[in-house]
């Protein structure tokens, strides 16, 4: 079935340019084009759109107004901004109601890669009303500006791990957390690392711009009153958990972005649990109250209550972020019991660090433990398999470390 995106921009040689670039995907998309965004209102109230792609500055109304309106009329589409303006108040007032922001020029694939991922991300969320629920949320937790200056300087070609250091040690905050990271036992360092660009050196861009995410989304959710789990907890395992990959990957001799996408896929992996417990906070409640009256697995109570669990809800929030795909599906498949391969990929290094963390911390006697399944031990190479790697965990002396 051809999915439907609507681009919108008052420059009609924009608007043509767009045409042109695109005409390979005609076959798959279907392409509206709207000179203003009264006009891309009108189109959408007659008729469904999947993804929008909105200029910001526009007269009448503007980018950021648009893509509000899109927001709480048509929960359920992507909203992506395309600008060539560096103009910061105007790319602010279009944070909230943006999921993805790209600049002018755009190349097609990366128009084409950024736009399938979200709309396949989507997908992973078949409740309806969850899904409008969590569209509307006006206070997702935006990507920081620390890591979009990072996926900028990424994106020129050969990025220098210096100045990518200089970027994130121009917020302090940010660089006091991340070198507490870097020199905790979850790294498991040889040797004490003082700066931001010694950081990036040692452990690569890609891991520095996960660590830096995860900070910033577990920060947003730090000033809730109200928590159906202990936030310090689930920090510190998910620090754990992407620990453990990273040693499972290094087992297998994974190859550099294969280890990277697990160890990021592992940070994030719960995500999806701050975003239900935020928003959905009487279900949450009831979620956590039979898991730990009923001593029954999170997971299987969210799909029974919810018709989904917060794993799918966390891999939509990062593929409309634009998280590669092995992140996202690694994300979405962390408690799934079918293998998808016969191989070891980053969905399986996530899945079985996930439960070697769970037997080897135990942070809630009341939660059902789980068992690695049958299916997926086969797959990977069985049970000697996992007692290896379980006893390469324990030689990291994590400590079930929670602060952070």
């Amino acid at each position: 079935m051809k999915r439907t995106i609507l681009f919108v921009d008052d420059e009609p040689n924009i608007l043509m340019g767009l045409k042109r670039m695109l005409r390979p995907m005609r076959d798959k998309w279907d392409m509206l084009f709207a000179g203003s965004g009264a006009e891309g209102l009108t189109i959408m109230a007659a008729q469904h759109v999947d993804a929008v792609v909105s200029d910001m500055r526009m007269p009448g109304m503007d980018g950021p107004e648009f893509l509000r309106r899109v927001m709480k009329e048509h929960p359920d589409t992507i909203r992506f901004a395309l600008s060539g303006y560096s103009d910061q108040q105007i790319i602010g007032e279009s944070i909230a109601p943006t999921h993805q922001y790209l600049t002018k020029p755009c190349e097609e694939k990366q128009l084409v890669e950024a736009l399938e991922q979200a709309m396949d991300a989507r997908e992973l969320v078949p409740n309806k009303s969850v899904l409008d629920k969590i569209a509307r949320i006006e206070h997702l937790p935006v990507l920081p500006d620390v890591y979009n200056r990072i996926t900028n300087e990424l994106a020129k070609g050969d990025p220098s791990p210096k100045l990518i250091g200089d970027i994130v040690a121009r917020d302090v905050g940010m660089s006091a957390n991340i070198l507490k990271l870097v020199n905790s036992a979850y790294f498991g360092l040889p040797r004490h690392i003082a700066a931001p660009q010694q950081a990036v050196i040692v452990l690569g861009v890609n891991v520095i711009r996960s660590v830096i995410l995860s900070l910033h989304i577990f920060k947003s959710f730090e000033d809730r009153v109200r928590q159906s789990f202990s936030l310090p907890m689930l920090w510190g395992h998910s620090m754990r958990v992407a620990a453990i990959a990273r040693s499972i990957a290094a087992h297998e001799f994974k190859n550099k972005d294969d280890s990277d996408h697990a160890y990021i896929a592992a940070l994030l992996h719960d995500v999806g649990k701050l975003l239900l417990d935020a928003h959905c906070q009487n279900e949450c409640e009831r979620i956590y109250e039979i898991v730990r009256t009923e001593n029954r697995r999170v997971a299987d109570v969210e799909a029974e209550l919810l018709g989904l669990t917060h794993a799918e809800v966390g891999a939509y929030l990062l593929g409309l972020w634009g998280l590669p795909t092995a992140v996202v599906a690694a994300v979405a498949r962390h408690h799934d019991a079918k293998p998808t391969t016969r191989d070891m990929d980053v969905s399986a290094i996530v899945y079985f660090a996930n439960l070697l963390d769970h037997e080897i911390f135990v942070f809630h006697e009341h939660y059902a433990r789980i068992e690695p399944a049958p299916a997926r031990l086969e797959a990977v190479g069985g049970m000697a398999k996992y007692e290896a790697w379980k006893n390469g965990v324990l030689s990291l002396n994590l400590g079930g470390e929670e602060s952070q």
